[in-house]
């Protein structure tokens, strides 16, 4: 499906004003491939926030939904999921730099690739321009810290989606929807979250302030030196891996590090592994990263307990990993060598899925941390974007 000229068309000669003239046109008039095969289109979704009080009663309705019709992909979470996929055809946003043939060996997955607009752009190396791809995106949180934003109502039309998402719509709307936790739910995450008991507010010894996300790819062979590039370009000290090497037998993510005890070159960086602390759902790792004449100290979380396609089997594993992460990150913003910015580099294998599951967790618990609120789940996807 394309965009040209604020028309959309599928290639096949006739144009729409917008996807929901397009749609109701090949529901009636059906695409056939060559084989045979009728494709069949979604309806787009005018909207599908929720209140935050709301979201019970969705997930019981969405289930109850997949119970009973199983066999239909249309329906339930699949269907869901499948219609926010239709909203990326409203953006703006493009993937050429990962289909360049000089730069598809260096994707996972064919079709999972970094915007245009928000991928990481390494320093090209002797003017070669396929020297500046590797796939990762730059993700920011930084609207989600103030509960004053505001989102338009989820009955107004895909466009008014379009103008939240460029930030380009100044009519007055609603305020952001959030939910004050309950007296009974903010007792737990005071256990969770260590609440400062004099006062009742979340410690903010482990929020971090100004913090950025680089979502990327796990390794391949190929791809080993372009991420300790960016890794030293975008001067980041804390790498959050949420793969393991091997899945069910199948290669996740190339050892990008050096055994403990040795050291590795990539491209112009020497990277030496101090140390490897094993904890129960994840390995701490400490590197020494140098070029020719500084060197840093990079430390990588590995989560071990995270299945792909899966959930972790118990919340707290991932609280307390998420948590040293944090802490860790406060720690370096108070060396005398502290970058600039905190950025956290994210990646599992394809780098979408655990990677994104965590971004999102992340930014979830600081809004809790600091507030006592939680955003709707769909301002988050976003912001992704």
């Amino acid at each position: 499906m394309f965009l040209r000229h604020n028309k959309y068309d599928v290639g096949s000669g006739e144009q729409f004003d917008d996807l929901v003239g397009l749609i109701e046109h090949f529901r009636s008039y059906p695409m056939i491939e060559t084989s045979g095969d009728v494709l069949r289109l979604l309806q787009p979704v005018s909207g599908t926030r929720l209140r935050a009080h709301d979201i019970d009663r969705k997930v019981q309705e969405m289930q109850e939904m997949e119970d009973y019709q199983k066999l239909d992909h249309k329906s339930g979470f699949d269907g869901e999921f499948q219609s926010l996929k239709m909203l990326e055809d409203r953006h703006v946003f493009t993937s050429y730099e990962g289909t360049r043939p000089e730069n598809t060996p260096k994707n996972r997955y064919r079709n999972i690739l970094p915007y245009d607009q928000t991928r990481v752009v390494l320093r090209r190396r002797d003017n070669r321009q396929e020297s500046d791809y590797i796939n990762a995106s730059y993700i920011r949180s930084s609207r989600l810290s103030d509960s004053s934003s505001s989102v338009q109502s989820s009955n107004e039309s895909l466009d008014s989606v379009k103008s939240l998402i460029l930030n380009s719509d100044t009519k007055k709307s609603p305020p952001l929807v959030t939910k004050s936790l309950s007296d009974e739910a903010l007792r737990e995450a005071k256990k969770s979250f260590k609440l400062d008991k004099i006062n009742g507010n979340l410690c903010r010894d482990v929020t971090v302030k100004n913090k950025a996300y680089i979502a990327a790819q796990g390794c391949l062979s190929n791809t080993k030196d372009d991420f300790w590039r960016m890794i030293w370009q975008e001067d980041v000290r804390v790498i959050a891996m949420i793969t393991n090497e091997v899945e069910n037998g199948k290669k996740k993510c190339e050892r990008y590090w050096p055994l403990s005890g040795h050291e590795e070159r990539f491209d112009g960086l020497t990277v030496k592994a101090i140390s490897e602390t094993h904890y129960e759902d994840y390995l701490l790792r400490e590197f020494d990263v140098c070029d020719d004449k500084n060197c840093r100290t990079v430390f990588q979380y590995q989560y071990t307990a995270w299945p792909d396609h899966g959930t972790p089997g118990d919340p707290d594993g991932i609280l307390s990993f998420i948590d040293d992460i944090n802490r860790r990150m406060i720690q370096n913003s108070q060396d005398t060598d502290a970058p600039e910015q905190n950025i956290l580099c994210v990646h599992c294998s394809a780098g979408v899925g655990r990677t994104g599951t965590f971004i999102v967790l992340d930014i979830l618990l600081d809004k809790i941390k600091t507030s006592g609120e939680i955003l709707h789940l769909q301002y988050i996807y976003f912001e992704f974007y």
